[in-house]
């Protein structure tokens, strides 16, 4: 593949991944996707070899943004912020803050879109995207988790609170009820370091 090839491959895959976060992948054909991007089936075959693995590098590449932003937003302070806040609570409000702004919400929406149809189980464009997911977001959560909950087996720590974020998370894309999950994250919070449980 020449440079230019590249270029264009790389071009391509990031207007792939605009567009299915906005539109989603699972029952896209080929022929409405190339028109989308400004392409044809016969170059997207070319650079990508087969719908399945178009959809791989796509949900692949997504998936790694996030966890670079996932990575930015968990910056942990080395002591309690000049809020007060316990270090490791304010790293994960600013990573909920971020992964609930509507700006966002349709990177979240591609994330379990194709986190459930991994659930299959099948052989495909999506399969292991869950677990690869799941291996992906626990070493970023440990060392905060470590901080939330000093004492605790840091993987187990790292888990509960990526089910409890992820959790969450999924309820607020399905509801859109923005004050009750947010509550519930403040009231997650607040339990691991003892504080009381009532939230305004």
């Amino acid at each position: 593949m020449t440079s230019d090839d590249s270029a264009r491959r790389a071009e391509l895959l990031a207007k792939l991944v605009d567009y299915s976060r906005a539109h989603g992948l699972a029952d896209m054909s080929l022929r409405p996707l190339a028109a989308a991007v400004g392409s044809s089936p016969r170059v997207l075959l070319y650079f990508f070899t087969s719908k399945d693995q178009l959809v791989r590098e796509v949900v692949a590449h997504s998936r790694r943004e996030q966890v670079e932003l996932v990575q930015a937003e968990l910056t942990v302070p080395a002591t309690d912020d000049a809020a007060g806040e316990p270090a490791g609570r304010s790293a994960v409000d600013r990573l909920w803050q971020w992964l609930t702004d509507p700006d966002n919400a349709h990177v979240e929406r591609l994330f379990f879109e194709s986190y459930a149809l991994s659930l299959r189980a099948e052989p495909g464009a999506w399969e292991g995207y869950g677990a690869a997911s799941v291996a992906e977001w626990l070493p970023q959560l440990r060392p905060v988790a470590e901080r939330l909950m000093p004492g605790a087996d840091p993987d187990v720590a790292a888990t509960l609170l990526l089910a409890t974020v992820r959790g969450l998370l999924l309820d607020r894309l399905a509801t859109g009820d923005s004050r009750r999950t947010d509550r519930a994250m403040t009231m997650f919070l607040r339990g691991l370091d003892g504080t009381a449980l009532t939230v305004d």
